[in-house]
């Protein structure tokens, strides 16, 4: 467990480097970029507000000679659905599996220790409030809040296969919320089912005054290795204990936060690997059942070729710990998908820590 720990060490360093900060702060200005060019062409269809985003994030990356290097990649996957299948309160129903799916892998000595995973429904406001008054907006709501067993219906790029997923940090499902005049919120949809409680409007203000703010990060001031080894002990073989110690929250990769108020928070959180589930992890539990989705979701992504595959290869640049896991976890079995599926982003950034102790 050594190298995992030296790996979180550096981690913590190259957080406060300046090409760390750099990176957060272009990633934020691409982000408000795509948000502020639906807002001024008043783009009415989500898709292409999807679409404007993700080809503003694009490809880019950030270098500290020797030390690490930073390299985001978005992809819109164009095509008619992303939908999945599963029970709404006693009946069948379909909705979108989400908008876009944050990824974020960190690398050491050349293979990837971590990797964390948010699945995103974007919800936009003319001003800021938004609306959860419709079918479609509930049972979106319902399916990444609770995360019911699914599989991808007809016509979608989602594999018609049973998944059921657990979801430990409460934030393997997320919304984003757009707000005038071009800015980007994001909450667990576990949390925002909470705040909303049978509302049907929910506001920017109500964020701040239903969420109890983090607590700052009490590892960086104590003995590192005794915190980290009092952690490993604890949720080795219980990956929901995470959620249960605030003293963690902002520790990079462990940490675990719910909420981000704009898109510069939401940037710096993502980068610092504290939003989403932690889906894969050297030595530590994590969620196998959506490691296990994503792998499939990337197999059927990547044979609908050309860029598609191009994206698919680059995410698996770097091999798992131990060498050659994420390829044996593919479920061999041809399940049924669709290769004209799609209306679905990715952005997925690797940070790369290079050679360590």
């Amino acid at each position: 467990m050594k190298d995992v720990l030296n790996c979180i060490k550096k981690y913590v360093e190259i957080t406060e480097d300046e090409k760390f900060i750099l990176h957060w702060k272009k990633l934020s200005e691409r982000l408000l970029k795509g948000i502020l060019e639906s807002y001024i062409r008043r783009e009415p269809e989500t898709v292409r507000i999807i679409e404007n985003i993700i080809n503003n994030i694009g490809q880019f990356n950030t270098e500290e000679h020797h030390r690490f290097n930073i390299s985001t990649n978005s992809i819109f996957i164009h095509g008619n659905k992303s939908q999945v299948e599963f029970e709404y309160y006693g009946k069948s129903t379909k909705r979108e599996l989400g908008d876009i799916i944050f990824i974020l892998s960190v690398v050491y000595n050349g293979r990837k220790y971590f990797e964390k995973m948010t699945i995103n429904q974007i919800k936009k406001s003319r001003n800021v409030s938004w609306n959860f008054n419709t079918d479609s907006a509930r049972e979106q709501l319902y399916l990444l809040s609770r995360f019911p067993a699914f599989k991808g219906a007809k016509n979608s790029i989602i594999p018609k296969k049973d998944y059921n997923l657990p979801n430990y940090s409460g934030c393997l499902g997320s919304h984003g919320l757009l707000y005038y005049p071009g800015d980007f919120a994001l909450i667990s949809s576990k949390q925002l089912d909470v705040i909303l409680s049978g509302k049907n409007k929910l506001e920017l203000a109500n964020l701040v005054l239903s969420i109890v703010p983090n607590n700052p990060c009490l590892c960086l001031h104590i003995d590192f290795e005794e915190c980290f080894y009092l952690l490993h002990k604890l949720i080795h073989f219980y990956p929901r204990c995470l959620r249960y110690f605030p003293f963690i929250c902002n520790l990079p990769i462990l940490g675990n936060s719910c909420i981000s108020y704009n898109a510069y928070d939401f940037s710096d959180k993502y980068l610092r690997g504290v939003i989403g589930e932690l889906i894969y992890a050297k030595g530590l539990g994590y969620n196998h059942q959506a490691f296990q989705f994503l792998m499939d979701l990337l197999e059927s992504i990547e044979r609908k070729g050309g860029k598609y595959k191009s994206f698919v290869q680059n995410f698996r640049k770097f091999n798992y710990n131990p060498i050659g896991y994420g390829k044996d976890k593919i479920d061999k079995k041809d399940y049924e998908f669709d290769r004209d599926g799609g209306g679905l982003g990715i952005t997925h950034t690797i940070i790369d820590l290079r050679e360590g102790k």
